[in-house]
């Protein structure tokens, strides 16, 4: 088996492994996995109200707006509406196309099409590096979805659509044969983080603390510290959807998780409910959340679940236990008392400003 066929057969399988890992409380390989995974069934308990931190809203003005020590960056002007250059990227079926048309007037470019250009170009890094004709495997991988769907399937046009939209395969034929170079793509997301992006801010802090933290034999590795988690809690206060999920997964997926504690109570977060509440504030913050677009075109496709109309029915109903959600209920109400109160304290990340992790230290 060549390595693009056994890529394609692994994207097939891909969904599947998500799937699998939904019930059995293992953890998840992807960022999608992460928000799904869960525990057993439990009785749900009732929903932490908002008000019990007990935090007026002169004592919240009072708190110091961690955002103002890093770089600013830039919360989401219309929250309900996607931008121009968001809508093309996620609906064009030529990704060479929209990143040509960028780069024709690179120079002129803001922000967010420079964070735009960059997730194009790093989503199809890995058609440059193959040998086999792309846009052949592309529709062998199609017959092969097809082959999956039992005639008279009543969401059978459903899920092809739904396939069609999220094959990255076809979105980036045009680049076999090119070239792609990562630092290409980390100078876009340094421009539009200096230019105040949250989501690129959000990914270049992820990469460079998990670089930190998983440091080569030999190599000195430095610990989540003060001015770090200050550039976390200014990018939660961004309340950009994107850039919110992605410091939760780095929280959760890290031994870090241990030493955050939530709500009044100080309990310990379970790590894919912690993610999975995240994921629920910031589609409540930005109902075009991209959480929902990316992870409802998979459940269609691959397992026929379509008819999500929101992030929350489709985490509740697909991607989370019962117990999961749940928890993830919970978190949710002191995730957002604390991101609209500047609590930090309800996460337990106050304690943490000025402390080495113990578990970056080890």
């Amino acid at each position: 088996m060549n390595r693009l066929t056994a890529i394609g057969l692994a994207s097939l399988v891909a969904y599947g492994v998500l799937l699998a890992t939904l019930w059995d409380g293992s953890p998840a390989p992807s960022a999608a996995g992460a928000r799904a995974a869960a525990t057993a069934d439990a009785a749900i308990p009732a929903p932490v109200p908002a008000s019990a931190s007990g935090v007026s809203a002169r004592e919240a003005a009072a708190r110091p707006h961690y955002a103002a020590g890093m770089r600013h960056a830039v919360a989401p002007a219309s929250p309900r509406r996607l931008s121009g250059v968001a809508q093309e990227f996620r609906q064009t079926r030529d990704l060479k196309a929209f990143v040509d048309s960028l780069l024709a007037r690179k120079d002129s470019l803001n922000h967010e099409e420079r964070y735009f250009l960059a997730r194009a170009l790093e989503t199809c890094a890995f058609a440059t590096a193959m040998n086999d004709d792309l846009a052949v495997a592309a529709e062998k991988r199609r017959r092969q979805f097809l082959s999956t769907i039992a005639p008279g399937d009543p969401e059978a046009g459903k899920r092809i659509a739904a396939y069609d939209a999220a094959d990255d395969t076809q979105r980036c034929v045009g680049f076999q044969g090119s070239r792609i170079a990562q630092k290409q793509v980390d100078d876009l997301y340094r421009q539009a983080g200096d230019g105040g992006d949250a989501r690129a801010q959000a990914r270049m802090l992820v990469a460079e603390l998990n670089k930190n933290l998983t440091a080569k034999s030999g190599e000195v590795g430095r610990a989540v510290g003060n001015e770090d988690f200050l550039r976390i809690i200014g990018l939660l206060e961004t309340r950009d959807g994107e850039a919110m999920v992605l410091v939760a997964q780095f929280l959760a997926q890290h031994q870090l998780i241990g030493e955050l504690r939530l709500g009044p109570t100080g309990e310990i977060p379970d790590p894919a409910s912690l993610v999975g509440a995240f994921s629920l504030v910031a589609c409540d913050f930005q109902p075009t959340c991209s959480a929902f677009d990316r992870e409802a075109l998979q459940a269609c496709a691959y397992a026929g679940y379509c008819s999500a109309g929101s992030y929350e029915e489709l985490y509740a109903n697909f991607l989370a236990s019962p117990f999961a959600y749940a928890q993830a209920l919970r978190y949710r109400e002191i995730i957002r008392d604390a991101i609209e109160t500047r609590n930090w304290s309800l996460l337990g990340l106050q304690k943490l400003i000025g402390a080495t992790s113990h578990a970056a230290a080890t």
